[in-house]
């Protein structure tokens, strides 16, 4: 399903809440907004590229960008010390969330939660940077070819040499489901020599090396389906698997590269925050990932060691534009502009997130942006102005503190969300009461699941939707293309209907018609930063397509950056944290025992 490869694409999901008490909302609030009871569902509910961008590659002699690795200095994980030979011993466990191991093809994942098994041509560090992988260099050829050198001496597990076959098998299989956000057609890729291809996606797609980093494009033994015998070419290989229990990788010992430091990972699947806590804490696991924000602390206290990256992960609320099913309230921009204003983001990093979020109104990480960055403005807290702009749209404070218009209260509902509930906390809670504050109630519909979540989204019953979303490769324009961009990175994921500007009006499906909401512009941002072949040109075009869709059209709603920690005992040594979880490497890593 296209949807599932933002959240979590061939990857564990990110679980980064637990219930924490709300410092911003201890003061006594008499208004329905504060009070209305939270709607639980059971049976309804409803994570890219330039290569320019981001290795700023020197350019070669007429109308060729190249790009160049060193064989193995770049990505090879650095021995453990005292490790003479590269090879470590023992075992780790590591504790991650729900289970969302696609074995049915043609979506079967390749990326997973040990990326390890599989490697792609290239990969992100975490500073959003490319590096090569089973690539060593690339280079773009006028007008829309990427040319790939692969290296050579790598085998898959099963004894199979790697070729320039394995990357045209692997790109194959992805245009027969469509292509995906590479864009890529049956002609597009071609061996040029054993260790040579070029590809050429169906559309103009300067961000194509960028889009590559992600595990989602790993590269597969000729004729390998990774649903029924995951084969790549990683420093483990696949040993077994027990859905909704356990994935355990086993080491390879005859790897291209160093060899990986321990003999074997077992990835135990523990869904609920807290029990993946009291796992680590007990002993059952060595390593926790995506540790909640609230309990970092004590799980410090504890003796534990936190690893926190940079933010590579946003919290935000997107509004329904669409006028769909009687949600028409938000149609009116001058009440998105006063819900985004009467939200205290610092209150909400300090209390709910525990000081470790950041005040960050992009949905990207704004050190990814750079000085472009400067372009999104966002809301600043102002529950007076945000007042004046209901009062002047005709919502009069009625008798209980609600704001009505000719007999209408409003009362909107906010669907607390993707990737799950959980992982949201009490944001949903703390909005409530925020919006509260100015006379807008807000019914919480908790939805079980992310499925239940985009089965709703499918109607698109509601108002507001509190979602989570991680950069998972280097392009800066991925997660605004994807989901509000009218053609879409992989089309019409759901989101473009209720939520996309440049979606024709009054339509809730593929309709010819003027643009919904503004002129154009932000399709033809997205599209400027698609194309665009500097590094410059797509962080401009990025960042004035994320203007246009926060400060000018208000359908998102941005409301912190976010972080994915990573907790690990006492004798594990080499566990990094990384800003997209999906992108973590556990091949460097040594256990005492």
């Amino acid at each position: 399903m296209p949807h599932a490869r933002r959240g979590r694409p061939a990857a564990v999901l990110v679980v980064l809440g637990l219930a924490v008490a709300m410092a911003a909302c201890s003061d006594d609030d008499d208004s329905a907004g504060a009070t209305t009871p939270t709607t639980i569902e059971g049976d309804t509910d409803v994570t890219s590229e330039d290569s320019s961008a981001a290795t700023t590659p020197a350019t070669a002699e007429g109308d060729t960008d190249v790009t160049s690795e060193d064989s193995s200095a770049a990505t090879t994980p650095t021995t453990a010390e005292g490790d003479t030979d590269g090879s470590g011993g023992g075992e780790l466990v590591v504790g991650v969330d729900e289970d969302t191991y696609v074995t049915e093809e043609p979506e079967a994942d390749v990326g997973f939660v040990p990326r390890g098994i599989f490697e792609g041509l290239v990969e992100m560090t975490p500073d959003y940077e490319i590096e090569g992988v089973l690539a060593t260099e690339w280079e773009f050829v006028e007008p829309n070819t990427w040319r790939f050198t692969l290296r050579r001496d790598v085998t898959f597990h099963d004894g199979t040499p790697f070729t320039a076959e394995a990357v045209k098998y692997t790109f194959d299989r992805i245009a027969e489901r469509g292509g995906d956000n590479l864009r890529l057609g049956p002609d597009s890729t071609v061996i040029v020599d054993d260790f040579t291809v070029e590809v050429t996606p169906t559309v103009e797609n300067r961000r194509l090396v960028e889009q590559l980093v992600h595990p989602t494009h790993s590269i597969l033994a000729p004729g390998g389906e990774p649903g029924a015998a995951p084969v790549g070419t990683g420093p483990f290989q696949f040993g077994s698997y027990a859905p909704q229990e356990e994935l355990v990788v086993e080491r390879f010992d005859d790897y291209w590269g160093e060899p990986a430091g321990v003999e074997q990972i077992t990835f135990k699947f523990i869904p609920e925050p807290n029990a993946r806590r009291l796992a680590l804490e007990s002993g059952d696991i060595d390593v926790m990932l995506d540790v909640p924000l609230d309990v970092v602390s004590a799980v410090e206290a504890n003796g534990f060691s936190v690893d926190i990256p940079e933010p590579g992960l946003y919290e935000a609320m997107y509004a329904n534009i669409s006028g769909a099913g009687g949600y028409t309230k938000l149609q009116d921009v001058a009440v998105r502009k006063a819900i985004a204003m009467s939200i205290d983001r610092n209150a909400l990093v300090e209390g709910v997130f525990d000081g470790i979020a950041v005040n960050e109104q992009t949905m990207v990480p704004a050190r990814l942006l750079g000085e472009e960055a400067s372009q999104i403005e966002g809301f600043e807290f102002d529950l007076e102005a945000a007042g004046v702009l209901l009062d002047e749209a005709g919502w009069a404070t009625g008798d209980d503190g609600v704001r009505e218009r000719d007999g209408e209260r409003l009362s909107l509902q906010l669907i607390n969300g993707f990737p799950s509930s959980q992982e949201h906390g009490t944001v949903a809670e703390f909005i409530q009461a925020q919006l509260g504050e100015v006379g807008i109630e807000v019914e919480i519909i908790t939805t079980p699941d992310a499925q239940a979540y985009e089965d709703r989204l499918g109607s698109g019953q509601g108002d507001l939707w509190l979602e989570r979303g991680n950069q998972n490769d280097a392009n800066p324009s991925f997660l605004p293309a994807l989901l509000f961009w009218e053609e879409g990175l992989f089309g019409n994921i759901g989101y473009q209907p209720y939520f996309a500007p440049g979606w024709p009006q009054g339509a809730t499906e593929n309709a010819e018609g003027p643009p919904r909401v503004g002129d154009g512009r932000f399709d033809e941002a997205v599209v400027e930063a698609l194309a665009a072949p500097t590094n410059e040109g797509t962080l401009a075009s990025t960042a004035e397509a994320m203007h246009l869709l926060i400060d000018e059209y208000v359908i998102v709603i941005p409301l912190a950056g976010l972080v994915r920690p990573v907790a690990f005992r006492d004798g594990v040594e080499g566990m990094s944290a990384h800003p997209s979880g999906v992108q973590i490497r556990f091949d460097g890593i040594t256990v005492d025992g």
